[in-house]
């Protein structure tokens, strides 16, 4: 029987040997600012970014896509203007030399008093792994598409252990941490205590909504569900400390496939699909127990109809077939408490 802790003791420095070792391996050109990713319908937006050529080579700046009323200096390395309408705006700015061309994209959020702050709070489902970007990317587009009013909110914008998105063409923000459990967002892992916790989140941004999923971690670390569940309520609390109204979309979390589900869960006679089950009407319970008529918790099923054989890659993480039946699911959930961007 596989000892759970020794192997994830393992597996998490090899993860991050492999992340520092690929990011060791530098672009010669590169990005070395970050885009603010929001302004106010009305404010002024401006953005002087600055790439670096380790061969110093001169850098000619274009820009493949931008807004209308977005204005790129080429004197100044700045982009600049004003939007009278809230809305998401793609933008990828070039930075080209003789021999290189590297890009950055962003999705640039216009709002006003009807945006909707979304924020995806998760594990690596939500983070995205291999070489998909998660839910949150058909998410995105089926918002999109419907001409909803919001913006995706998070601290992070970065795929798995630190790695760009492999489409950077949605709104990538979220706060989806690989390998995290619900204690972790109340006190990072050291391994991750970079990334903060969700007091240093809350001080940056206010959600309006939160969909939440975590749990898998939980089971695969043997934590029960009921300290799980008492993880689930401080957070809960904080959420309600930052904003009264938030609601809470609560995912009930995904079966595991056959490489896991019969195994024996950490010295005792439940498996891991029995654990699954078990957590899951944890959540349930959860749900109907701590939902009120300013903050509803709504249970979103993530479970019925998964297969795992179909709709993942490893028996874990969702395949683009996973993917699209996560996002369907958020945004049934979602469309109730949502408002369309003005004409």
């Amino acid at each position: 029987m596989m000892n759970l802790k020794k192997h994830f003791r393992s597996v998490v420095p090899l993860l991050l040997l492999q992340h520092f070792f690929y990011a060791g391996i530098a672009q010669k050109i590169s990005f070395v600012t970050k885009a603010p990713g929001r302004v106010a319908v009305g404010a002024r937006y401006q953005y002087k970014f600055v790439a670096y050529d380790s061969s110093k080579q001169a850098i000619n700046y274009t820009c493949a896509q931008l807004p209308p009323w977005l204005q790129l200096d080429k004197k100044t390395n700045t982009l600049s203007g004003i939007a009278k309408k809230a809305g998401q705006y793609p933008v990828q700015l070039n930075a080209v030399t003789k021999d290189t061309l590297i890009q950055q994209q962003f999705m640039l959020t216009v709002y006003d008093q009807q945006t909707i702050n979304i924020l995806p709070l998760g594990n690596s489902l939500t983070n995205g792994t291999n070489g998909y970007n998660s839910y949150r990317r058909h998410l995105w587009q089926l918002l999109h598409k419907a001409n909803f009013n919001v913006d995706f909110i998070g601290s992070w914008d970065k795929h798995h252990m630190g790695g760009n998105m492999p489409n950077a063409d949605f709104d990538m923000d979220h706060e989806g941490h690989s390998g995290w459990k619900a204690s972790d967002v109340l006190k990072p892992p050291d391994w991750d205590k970079q990334r903060g916790n969700i007091d240093d989140w809350l001080q940056s941004y206010r959600p309006d909504i939160v969909l939440i999923e975590l749990g898998t971690n939980e089971v695969f670390q043997c934590v029960s569900a009921s300290s799980a569940m008492n993880d689930f309520l401080i957070i809960l609390n904080k959420l309600r400390k930052k904003n009264s109204l938030v609601k809470i979309l609560l995912a009930q979390i995904p079966p595991l496939g056959k490489e896991w589900s019969p195994k024996k869960l950490c010295g005792t006679d439940t498996n891991y699909e029995q654990a699954v089950i078990l957590f899951n009407n944890a959540i349930l319970h959860f749900g109907h127990t701590k939902t009120t008529s300013l903050s509803p918790v709504i249970i979103v099923d993530q479970f019925t109809g998964v297969d795992p054989a179909i709709d993942m890659y490893d028996d874990i993480h969702s395949n683009a077939t996973g993917e699209k039946k996560m996002a369907e699911r958020w945004y049934e959930a979602l469309k109730p408490f949502l408002k369309k961007l003005n004409k």
